[in-house]
């Protein structure tokens, strides 16, 4: 396994905690983070660590996946849609990319071999204008006729 804890990495995960104002946060790692942990704390309220995506995993602000996690597209799918709004994975496997992409997240960065993807649910799907009676075929007739 490569290290992927490097300065670089650490500094992006700091940028991300402080720029969100963050006060729950999960990270999904077997990884020692200590390194991590020193430079990010005290900017949160609450963070939890678990070494897998499992049933004790609890609902968190934000998900953070390492590289060193096996995952299935399933567990993804349960932290995406159960346990969070906001999920940042990293991965050193190129071909997950599509699977990842189809879960509605998007490609963030790829840094020599590490690549990153995030889903953030308040902007996934964002208000279209054209999304109203007044954009669709014949508003006029709305309430005049049964459909």
């Amino acid at each position: 396994m490569k290290s992927f804890l490097t300065s670089k990495f650490i500094k992006y995960i700091q940028s991300i905690v402080i720029d969100e104002k963050l006060s729950e946060i999960a990270i999904i790692t077997s990884a020692n983070i200590s390194k991590l942990v020193d430079n990010i704390s005290g900017n949160f309220d609450s963070l939890n660590v678990y070494n897998k995506i499992n049933d004790f995993c609890g609902s968190a602000e934000i998900y953070f996946i390492f590289p060193d996690v096996n995952f299935t597209f399933e567990e993804i799918g349960l932290v995406k849609n159960a346990l969070t709004q906001k999920l940042i994975i990293f991965s050193f496997e190129k071909n997950i990319e599509e699977d990842l992409l189809k879960l509605g997240l998007i490609k963030e960065f790829t840094d020599q071999d590490l690549c990153c993807h995030s889903y953030n649910l308040k902007t996934y799907n964002i208000k279209r204008d054209w999304n109203n009676p007044k954009g669709w075929a014949n508003p006029e007739n709305f309430d005049k006729y049964r459909w």
